[in-house]
C-alpha cells in the first residue's frame, strides 16, 4: 500500500498535464504544476466561504489548527442553525506529506487525497452559545494582524467566517503570544470525538532553524515547505 504522500504525489501528476504553462509558478518552491481552483491553502483561507458570503445566507465558521503540518492538522466546520443549535464537522489529517500537490475540485473533495479521519457532532443551544462566546472573546471574527506569518512547521490557528452575511478572518501564531488570545481551543476540543489525540502546542526553536526552505529542496522533490501570510482581511494571495 502506498503512503499518503505517495498517493497525493500521484494525484498531482495525474493533473499536471492539464495546467497551462502560464499557471505554473516557478518562483515558488511549494507550487507544483497542478490544478489550483481550490487548493488546501484556499481551504485554510476560507475562499469558498467568502465567495458564498452574502446577506441571507446561513452562518458558517471554519477553524484550522495547524499542529505542525508534518504531524497533525485539525479542521472544524461549524454551522450555526436558526434554532440556536449548530452542527460541527471535524477532520483530522496526520502524516500527510506534501501539501503542494493537493488540488481540490470542490470543497467536498478536501478529505479524499488523505482519507481524512472525520467526525460530526450536533451542539445543543447551550454548547453553541458557550463556543460562540469563546470565539467572540478571542476576536475570532477579525480583524487579523496584517503581515502575521504562518509557517508550515509552527503551531497556529486560522479562522474564516461568514456571519449574517459579513466575512471575517483571524489567525493566531503560537510562538508570537503563546496563544494567549485563543479562548476557544479547549472547549472546541471537548466536542472533538475523532480518535486521534490532539497535538497540543509545545515550545520549539524558531521555525527557520527547523526547515529547509530553499530552491534546492524543491529540485530534490521537497515541496512540503511553505509559509502563509495574513493580510488585512484574510490570507494574502500565494
Amino acid at each position: 500500500m502506498r503512503s499518503p504522500s505517495a498517493v497525493v504525489f500521484a494525484f498531482a501528476l495525474a493533473f499536471a498535464a492539464t495546467v497551462p504553462a502560464s499557471a505554473q509558478r516557478a518562483d515558488r518552491n511549494v507550487d507544483l504544476p497542478v490544478i489550483r481552483s481550490l487548493s488546501w491553502f484556499g481551504y485554510v483561507g476560507g475562499d469558498d466561504i467568502r465567495a458564498a458570503c452574502r446577506p441571507g445566507t446561513l452562518s458558517r465558521i471554519r477553524l484550522i489548527y495547524n499542529a505542525l503540518w508534518e504531524e497533525q492538522v485539525r479542521s472544524y466546520d461549524l454551522l450555526p442553525q436558526p434554532d440556536g443549535t449548530a452542527s460541527l464537522n471535524v477532520g483530522v489529517l496526520a502524516d500527510q506529506g506534501n501539501v503542494a500537490s493537493l488540488s481540490i475540485g470542490s470543497a467536498l473533495d478536501i478529505t479524499n487525497p488523505w482519507r481524512m479521519k472525520k467526525g460530526q457532532r450536533l451542539l445543543n443551544g447551550g454548547e453553541t452559545r458557550e463556543l460562540m462566546a469563546a470565539l467572540q472573546a478571542s476576536a475570532a471574527f477579525g480583524p487579523p494582524r496584517d503581515g502575521l506569518r504562518l509557517p508550515d512547521n509552527d503551531f497556529w490557528w486560522a479562522v474564516s467566517s461568514c456571519r449574517d452575511g459579513v466575512w471575517g478572518f483571524q489567525a493566531y501564531h503560537y510562538p508570537t503570544d503563546g496563544f494567549a488570545n485563543v479562548k476557544f481551543a479547549d472547549r472546541l476540543w471537548t466536542f472533538d470525538e475523532v480518535r486521534v489525540p490532539v497535538n497540543k502546542p509545545r515550545k520549539l526553536e524558531p521555525a527557520e532553524f527547523r526547515r529547509d526552505f530553499d530552491r534546492h529542496s524543491a529540485q530534490r522533490g521537497r515541496g512540503d515547505r511553505w509559509m502563509l501570510v495574513v493580510g488585512k482581511d484574510g490570507l494574502r494571495p500565494r
